[in-house]
């Protein structure tokens, strides 16, 4: 969605503080343990999908999200902090946890597509970063805690699919043979998968099936801010990254 279209939306009212239902109240608690930084809930009532943004986000030259938030909604607009844009079926009772859990895994693909294309990863380290990142949330949503608030790990899997898809493969006729690449059960640790990475990125390392595990992205509180989490996450993947190319450059002096 352009950011002009989010204006008018919110102009014209189809945009809305989120509610505070027992429903949104759960589904609030899983997006804690999986955005764990300051948030800004909204619902849209137009059947627009899911939406997460900084509130720094120019709609308009020097005119910010968070500003429109605060002059349009009444709103307080932490400086930092996400917003979250729902889609107000979704929040129904009736839609069910495996509707949630997909939008869930929407949201955290948008995230994490985000981050990298910020610039908080060299280039050359791109793909691989997003590959360990989504490996991990794929543990996260699998986790005891999670599943408990009532998260449904394979729904949020098609959700996070459907984002990881539009950048590494593009559209694609479900049932073909590119779509399988992701959406087979293996997912990310699927070879064919691997290898096309590989293809479409030279320098992707091809990390191995569970070196990234749900610590990497499980946080103990939920207050930061948009940039301080960045940090902290391109911190704990550098880690990684290094151990990898550690562990590459010994079996390169082995052989």
């Amino acid at each position: 969605m352009q950011s002009s279209d989010l204006l008018e939306a919110i102009w014209r009212g189809d945009i809305a503080c989120a509610g505070s239902s027992d429903t949104e109240a759960r589904f609030g608690l899983i997006l804690d343990a999986m955005l764990p930084m300051r948030r800004i809930g909204l619902q849209r009532g137009d059947r627009a999908g899911g939406q997460i943004l900084p509130e720094q986000t120019e709609l308009l030259p020097a005119l910010a999200l968070g500003d429109v938030i605060e002059e349009e909604l009444e709103l307080a607009a932490p400086h930092g902090a996400l917003v979250v844009i729902l889609d107000r079926a979704a929040l129904r009772p009736g839609a069910g946890d495996a509707a949630r859990s997909q939008l869930a895994g929407r949201l955290v693909g948008e995230l994490l597509v985000d981050a990298v294309q910020r610039g908080v990863f060299a280039v050359d380290q791109e793909t691989d970063a997003l590959y360990l990142m989504a490996q991990a949330y794929d543990a996260l949503a699998r986790t005891p805690r999670i599943r408990q608030l009532g998260l449904v790990p394979a729904s949020f899997r098609a959700g996070l699919v459907t984002v990881l898809a539009s950048l590494w493969t593009g559209a694609t006729v479900p049932g073909s043979d590119a779509d399988t690449l992701l959406n087979g059960p293996l997912f990310l640790s699927c070879p064919r998968l691997r290898a096309y990475l590989g293809a479409l990125d030279a320098c992707f390392t091809a990390p191995g099936v569970g070196i990234a595990g749900a610590e990497l992205v499980a946080f103990a509180e939920a207050g930061r801010g948009h940039a301080d989490w960045l940090r902290e996450i391109g911190g704990r993947l550098d880690a990684i990254l290094r151990d990898i190319s550690s562990a590459q450059g010994e079996t390169a002096d082995e052989r």
